[in-house]
């Protein structure tokens, strides 16, 4: 909050409550001799100030294992993942074109995220909770429109995890 109060960011004004609505989200797709992938990961939130949002998301997965390490066994493993999320996103500097003149019209994002979610694999049902937390960029592409690149950390030692390394590389589109 002290480098938001610090920044010299002109301060983007809403007309009205539905200016301050956005959605949006990712889709993800994962094709390789082991793993196949699919994510479909759509958002809306809401801009508390203009430097300052909280929004929900949901969560698709459908992931295919070709081979399974722990078994050595070549089956196929499928397994489907939803879930729901709660996030705060803080921008620093909205703008390094209107704080500093320099013609970039987008800058650093903090993000925060609890997510919930259930796995069905093999017949069986279970439902992780994780604390993903981390940063990036939000490069503006309209008046509305932006794109974001974070690279998030969970800090959930979970066993069932569907996030196998960190970072966790997001990019997402919002309108």
């Amino acid at each position: 909050m002290l480098l938001c109060a610090g920044a010299p960011a002109q301060a983007q004004t809403y007309a009205s409550f539905a200016d301050r609505l956005y959605a949006g989200g990712s889709v993800g797709l994962s094709f390789g001799g082991r793993i196949t992938q699919i994510d479909l990961l759509p958002t809306a939130g809401l801009w508390i100030m203009p430097q300052w949002g909280i929004g929900l998301g949901g969560r698709y997965s459908f992931r295919n294992e070709h081979f399974n390490l722990e078994t050595g066994s070549s089956a196929s493993n499928k397994t489907h993942i939803w879930g729901l999320s709660a996030y705060t996103q803080v921008l620093p500097i909205p703008s390094l074109y209107d704080a500093f003149g320099i013609a970039i019209d987008g800058g650093p994002v903090l993000h925060a995220e609890c997510e919930q979610m259930w796995i069905s694999s093999h017949g069986e049902r279970l439902c992780t909770r994780l604390i993903l937390v981390g940063g990036g960029w939000r490069q503006r592409a309209g008046k509305r429109a932006a794109v974001s690149m974070l690279a998030l950390w969970n800090l959930s030692r979970n066993t069932y995890s569907p996030y196998m390394d960190n970072p966790i590389l997001r990019f997402s589109i919002t309108f």
